[in-house]
């Protein structure tokens, strides 16, 4: 039942998620509600999964750790028999201890925890699961953030040297009007009047 290296999940999953059939006589559910009230650090459901769907609807529609999904049969046992009580009851209170074990372990290899519990079948079998996703490292974080930077300087320096082009550009165009003008006070001997820069040039000669 162990899940585990699962790199993302959806709400697809929690949408179909199925607690299963918790139909318990009175003396069950009692018993249940007590349970919750002694352990209220833990998400304690009640649930038969009836196929593969359920239950993987149930992991990937938990977060954190103090998970523990137990089969009502389970339950009805726990709560007629203080043997079977003090058995499972000791994996109810070994939940939140569990669960950080699992986050070490899972965070040792570098990776986030999602979620994880454990879980207790219809046959009184213990299984633990967890679901985690790749957590990038920060030395890939620094590489994404150094490359941003880079590709952001480049970007500026693109653009500071496009605006000096074009102010060159601008320069070497009034010189060159400067230099007709010039030629045209020289050979016309005649007085020129500029208009204002934008309006173009109106030149008055008399020859």
């Amino acid at each position: 039942m162990a899940i585990s290296g699962v790199t993302d999940y959806t709400n697809a999953y929690a949408a179909d998620r199925a607690n299963g059939s918790s139909t318990l006589n009175g003396d069950s559910q009692a018993y249940l509600n007590s349970l919750k009230e002694k352990y209220p650090d833990v998400n304690i459901t009640v649930a038969d999964f009836k196929n593969g769907k359920q239950e993987d609807a149930y992991m990937f529609g938990s977060s954190g750790g103090n998970n523990i999904v137990i089969a009502s049969n389970i339950i009805e046992q726990m709560a007629s028999d203080p043997a079977a009580a003090a058995k499972y009851e000791k994996y109810i209170a070994e939940v939140p201890e569990s669960a950080k074990i699992m986050k070490d372990g899972i965070e040792a290899h570098g990776n986030e925890m999602v979620a994880c519990g454990t879980a207790i079948d219809k046959n009184g079998k213990v299984t633990y699961w967890s679901i985690s996703r790749h957590k990038p490292s920060k030395e890939s974080q620094s590489v994404s953030y150094k490359k941003t930077l880079q590709e952001q300087l480049e970007e500026k320096r693109a653009k500071k040297k496009e605006e000096e082009a074009l102010k060159e550009k601008r320069l070497e165009k009034a010189e060159t009007l400067e230099k007709l003008l010039e030629k045209i006070r020289t050979g016309a001997g005649a007085p020129v009047k500029v208009q204002e820069e934008g309006k173009g040039a109106q030149l008055d000669l008399t020859i």
